[in-house]
């Protein structure tokens, strides 16, 4: 079998913005998602949340172009307000048609 090399991105942000974050990384072209709930401090925290530590860990996996586009959009539109952080890992994976659209 073939591994293929796909990106693993993960968002850690308040809970309030998970669907946001979602929305967002759906409609670049992410085709899923996994959410856990994580709790954490870091430097800076800006958190809005009513909880302070808690986080929501959102991870997608996708090719390396949208990887990017997704960490982009998502630092436009949060980094300056919010306690969101963004990272990607590179992974290898078998079965990319589960990936793509």
């Amino acid at each position: 079998m073939k591994l293929n090399n796909f990106k693993l991105v993960s968002i850690v942000c308040e809970p309030v913005l998970s669907s946001s974050v979602l929305n967002i990384s759906q409609a670049l072209g992410a085709t899923g998602f996994t959410v856990t709930e994580v709790r954490g401090q870091g430097n800076g925290e800006k958190s809005s949340g009513e909880i302070p530590d808690l986080k929501s860990k959102i991870e997608v996996i996708v090719e390396p172009d949208l990887a990017l586009k997704i960490m982009n959009a998502l630092a436009e539109k949060f980094f300056e307000n919010y306690s969101l952080i963004t990272y990607s890992t590179d992974i290898l994976i078998l079965r990319p048609e589960k990936f793509e659209k």
